[in-house]
């Protein structure tokens, strides 16, 4: 009878791990609990039509999913736009963020927010947003929206 890739005593012999996820078991053992979750790259890159911002973040990785809000304000300190992602799924995260204020050149801000809220104590499953909430880590990070040469 021969044995299986699942059966190897080797691990370097499984390829399912040596083709998929050959660092999972070290991302496994570096997950951290909520109070030492913690945002460790922020950036911001507008695109070339000053209306829309790509975001990239990183986070440590976590246990718990966290819950993250984000505010851009535009030169004049406006909210320019708002996001809130509850318990991403990867502590990576790359999306676009579409301003809504009118395009203007100049210095912006993005402010990344990032906490636990409370879980309601009836039903464990549900988080109370209706009560303010410490924040665990908070990242701030300006950019720049250039003048258009259109």
């Amino acid at each position: 009878m021969t044995s299986s890739n699942k059966d190897s005593e080797n691990p370097e012999e499984d390829i399912n791990k040596a083709f998929f996820f050959d660092d999972l078991e070290e991302i496994n053992n570096s997950k951290v609990p909520p109070a030492e979750v913690r945002i460790l790259e922020l950036s911001a890159a507008p695109y070339p039509d000053g209306k829309r911002v790509r975001i990239n973040l990183e986070m440590t990785p976590f246990l718990e999913r966290p819950h993250l809000d984000m505010v851009i304000l535009d030169p004049s300190d406006a909210e320019a736009a708002t996001a809130s992602i509850i318990e991403p799924m990867s502590w990576k995260q790359e999306f676009t963020v579409h301003l809504r204020t009118e395009w203007q050149p100049g210095n912006y801000k993005v402010i990344m927010r990032l906490f636990y809220p409370p879980r309601d104590k009836e039903d464990p499953k549900l988080f109370r947003l209706d009560v303010p909430v410490e924040s665990t880590d908070i990242k701030e990070l300006a950019f720049e929206i250039e003048k258009s040469e259109e």
